[in-house]
């Protein structure tokens, strides 16, 4: 219980949020995909009803899918990472991977109302990700409360 304590105070709220749901996500897919790459797609009775590999299809070509479960996978461990290391770079790093993901579901033989459609679900991540960035670095430019140094006087 210490921990989990600890780990709320040190840390803010969106990236622990994120982070849970970026390592859910990367599992899921990856289930998803190999469970769905094992068996056919009328056979899949888990995964049919979640959907996700059929959204990711439809995202993306099939040819893109172990890029993206790469990406997903790199990004999860990057929010661990930050999480542990407390170091803000490794959060930039995996926004600037969901933009990366965000381009290469735009795909301009697409209708306008497709492309869109794939915004509206990617821009909420990004902006989540900009937010816990933000909140991150204001958790690490705080001041610990803690015993002071008399040398230092």
């Amino acid at each position: 219980m210490k921990l989990l304590k600890k780990l709320f105070k040190d840390n803010s709220p969106y990236l622990i949020f994120l982070t849970l749901a970026e390592v859910l996500l990367s599992i899921i897919c990856t289930m998803a995909f190999v469970y769905s790459d094992t068996l056919s797609y009328a056979d899949s009775q888990i995964f049919n009803a979640l959907g996700i590999e059929k959204l990711l299809e439809s995202i993306y070509s099939s040819t893109w899918w172990a890029l993206i479960l790469l990406i997903l996978t790199f990004i999860a461990i990057l929010s661990i990472t930050t999480i542990y290391l407390r170091k803000m770079d490794y959060l930039f790093i995996g926004t600037l991977l969901w933009g990366e993901m965000l381009i290469l579901a735009i795909n301009l033989n697409n209708s306008l109302l497709d492309n869109l459609s794939i915004m509206a679900l990617f821009v909420p991540i990004i902006i989540i990700n900009i937010i816990a960035f933000k909140e991150q670095k204001k958790k690490l430019e705080k001041p610990q409360k803690g015993p002071k140094n008399k040398a230092s006087k």
